[in-house]
């Protein structure tokens, strides 16, 4: 088949729907997969809206109350839900699986009692990993090279990751995909109309968001506070997030009044605010529409991907990261700030001097929303709906790269 012909073809599997079935942790669990997974397939739904997501729901250990298109659930820890979701799917109408993977949502060994689900469904699959690990063990690298296999695409986030799949991984080239991590729309500036609208008045505002864990680096943030606050008396730092619920299961909330006690030990207590809750998108749109910096000093250099970076940029803030793998792909050219990890001196530096150049400052933030434009939940949702496509008719005579045929398609 012609190129021509290929475009055609694609072309025309792009009017019809597509019936997909999702395979993820859901909302209401308070995970960055699950909030990932809603934002994905709404995304899709509005492209595809003759053909709405199913959702088979991985849980934990609680039991929640799922909205209507969760329609089938995989007890984490139940081997013979597994097989009960490969009959469900095989049963189903559905025209191609999405399996959205991470290590520790699946239940066995690093998550293997997934792999007999995957040998067992008649449905193409897509997976899009969350974790792409540079060094994984014996037996990590054995589950990712199984899922791999199963795969007819399999997606990264960042090209590093994407590189990894196929170098550490041995994933064909051509079937290893790089789809950034979506974001919402953001409007540019306005910062002071939602400051407003949270009773801020930080100038400038420090954010720091997600679960907060130690694996965040929150302690090197505050730890730069003094060294902010006498340079800027009018800075605040925002650490928006609750605490890790594995952390909170295994040891409560220690982990956070160790950083209160460390805001206490610095006297600059005044100069941080504590939001303790899972903020749905909406509320954490306004704090990232509010923020000057946002900050993300995570101590493992080897952190593939950060949903809330991703955010930072469509934000169009100034982002300030340590160089992991990431943060050094996406603030490359002169797109955000890297620092020294464990310096807290650094963080500092950036901030105090960033804030006295209003114009550099300015330029900085305007790249930064233009990188984060590529990456809008529409933008993205229209390039796994294509890859779903592709994926399905390539059955139909698509014998060339998933990679050359998305760029066909996107023009």
């Amino acid at each position: 088949m012609s190129i021509g012909q290929n475009l055609v073809a694609a072309l025309a599997r792009k009017q019809q729907p597509v019936k997909v079935i999702y395979i993820s942790s859901y909302i209401p669990r308070k995970c960055g997969i699950a909030t990932f997974t809603k934002d994905l397939t709404i995304a899709i739904n509005n492209l595809n809206p003759h053909a709405l997501a199913e959702i088979i729901a991985v849980l934990d250990d609680i039991e929640y109350e799922y909205p209507w298109e969760v329609k089938f659930r995989i007890g984490q820890h139940n081997a013979h839900d597994y097989s009960a979701a490969a009959h469900y799917i095989n049963q189903s109408s559905a025209d191609i699986v999405n399996l959205q993977h991470e290590f520790g949502i699946f239940g066995g060994v690093n998550g293997d009692y997934l792999l007999p689900l995957l040998d067992s469904i008649d449905k193409p699959l897509v997976t899009n990993f969350h974790t792409i690990l540079p060094e994984p063990d014996e037996h990590k690298l054995y589950v990712m090279k199984r899922i791999i296999e199963r795969s007819a695409a399999a997606v990264a986030m960042t090209e590093s990751s994407r590189k990894a799949l196929i170098e550490v991984y041995g994933c064909p080239e051509e079937k290893a995909i790089l789809i950034g991590h979506g974001v919402p729309d953001f409007t540019f500036n306005q910062i002071a109309m939602h400051k407003q609208r949270l009773h801020i008045k930080a100038n400038p505002m420090l954010l720091v968001s997600g679960l907060i864990s130690p694996s965040k680096g929150i302690e090197q943030i505050i730890d730069a506070l003094p060294a902010v606050t006498k340079a800027i008396p009018g800075a605040k730092l925002y650490i928006v997030g609750q605490t890790h619920p594995h952390i909170l299961k295994n040891e409560g909330e220690k982990y956070r009044d160790s950083l209160i006690e460390r805001v206490k030990k610095l006297r600059v207590s005044r100069s941080v605010k504590f939001i303790n809750r899972y903020p749905e998108d909406d509320e954490l749109r306004r704090y990232f529409s509010a923020t000057d910096f946002f900050i993300t000093a995570y101590p493992n250099m080897q952190q593939p991907t950060s949903g809330m970076l991703a955010w930072g940029l469509a934000a169009g803030k100034i982002n300030i990261a340590t160089p992991y793998h990431h943060a050094r792909e996406v603030l490359a050219g002169d797109v955000g700030i890297i620092v020294e990890p464990g310096n807290p001196q650094a963080i500092a530096d950036a901030i105090i001097n960033t804030w006295q150049d209003e114009q550099g400052m300015l330029d900085l933030r305007k790249r930064a929303y233009a990188k984060g434009r590529q990456i809008t939940w529409p933008n993205v949702g229209s390039k796994y709906l294509d890859l779903f496509r592709l994926v399905i008719g390539q059955t139909g005579g698509y014998d060339g790269s998933y990679t050359d045929a998305l760029a066909l398609a996107h023009g």
